[in-house]
């Protein structure tokens, strides 16, 4: 073979792993949260932050509820008494989804980020995925918040 053959292979051997790479990279995007929401229930007061969903036995498909933190830390939720299931984002104070978790209703066991965290978001099971919302998007928080005057 000639040496000039043998450089166009390897070209082209490293032009298909970079496609390889490049089309599994998932690009994070910007998502205003009310395009995707009908409802949105701010909570930021202990009390509310400590009820959160429980004892509701339904929730319509395009609500959520945003939880506030007076500060940006471990965050922590669980299911009790929580009829519905649920998925939960965490957020950081810059509105950076940092995680997803799926929640499984009446369980006591405590959901937590491993990562700081301002705000959740509790949506019904499902509903990230189904909208194609994923870690490392961002959500325009402070919109959501200026909208709720």
């Amino acid at each position: 073979m000639s040496k000039q053959y043998l450089n166009f292979v390897q070209k082209l051997f490293k032009y298909f792993i970079f496609l390889f790479f490049v089309s599994n990279l998932h690009a994070s995007k910007v998502i205003d949260i009310k395009e995707y929401l009908s409802e949105i229930e701010i909570v930021s007061k202990y009390e509310d932050r400590k009820t959160g969903l429980m004892y509701r036995r339904s929730i319509p498909k395009d609500y959520g509820m945003l939880f506030i933190w007076p500060y940006e830390g471990k965050q922590c939720m669980w299911m009790k008494n929580t009829f519905v299931p649920l998925s939960v984002a965490y957020i950081d104070i810059k509105g950076k989804i940092i995680e997803i978790y799926d929640m499984v209703p009446f369980s006591k066991d405590s959901v937590c980020s491993t990562k700081a965290a301002k705000y959740a978001l509790e949506v019904n099971s499902g509903w990230f995925e189904e909208k194609d919302i994923n870690v490392e998007d961002s959500i325009e928080v402070k919109k959501i918040l200026a909208n709720d005057k």
